[in-house]
């Protein structure tokens, strides 16, 4: 869950004194994840199109169908895409959960092979993950993140306004976001994430 076997020297080592995020080679940076990838990326599809107390809420309901426990993929297709809609309030969501699960019960799709640890390229993974039912650019580079890659930038209705704000203007579009932090390579998305999140680190 603490992301500790995630190697991120390469992008500590490449901060110079004078970066502005500097300050996280003290060991910033590691996301939060769930012991599986199934876990993370109905998650991240309990976060597209709404507001975090939804997601909050409809995470709650999956726990408590799983009987005090995330479900698994298997649970969620015993309860089927009604039960999701009107005991979870999922809305359309749950026909992209739905899906999930079923790919991942057939074998279709193995997810924790998606892991940057399992050896997986980056390239292949957003596909991949592109290719789920629900998942657009956001949920992908959301995932992603979780997974291991951090160069995909989660730009959403949250990050947007707080780098412009952060930035002292209005509003930035998304190529002048990834225009900025493109310096950092294929640590870019964690960069951003680092830029928008500084004051929740005790300073």
């Amino acid at each position: 869950m603490f992301a500790l076997d995630a190697d991120l020297s390469p992008f500590y080592n490449a901060l110079a004194e004078n970066d502005p995020l500097y300050w996280a080679r003290n060991g910033a940076g590691r996301l939060l994840a769930a012991p599986s990838v199934f876990e993370d990326l109905v998650r991240t599809l309990c976060s597209t199109n709404c507001a975090f107390s939804a997601t909050r809420r409809m995470v709650a309901a999956l726990v408590r169908i799983g009987d005090g426990a995330f479900p698994t993929p298997q649970r969620i297709l015993g309860l089927g895409e009604e039960a999701l809609v009107t005991e979870v309030r999922m809305g359309y969501r749950a026909r992209s959960l739905v899906a999930l699960a079923e790919r991942d019960c057939n074998g279709e799709l193995d997810l924790e092979s998606l892991r940057a640890t399992a050896g997986a390229r980056e390239e292949e993974v957003a596909a991949a993950l592109g290719a789920l039912h629900g998942f657009g650019p956001y949920a992908v580079a959301h995932a992603m993140q979780l997974l291991g890659f951090y160069r995909p930038l989660i730009l959403d209705s949250w990050t947007r306004p707080t780098y412009a704000r952060i930035i002292g203007k209005r509003s930035r579009s998304d190529a002048a976001i990834r225009r900025d932090f493109a310096r950092y390579g294929a640590y870019a998305g964690l960069a951003f994430w680092l830029t928008l999140t500084k004051d929740w680190v005790p300073a």
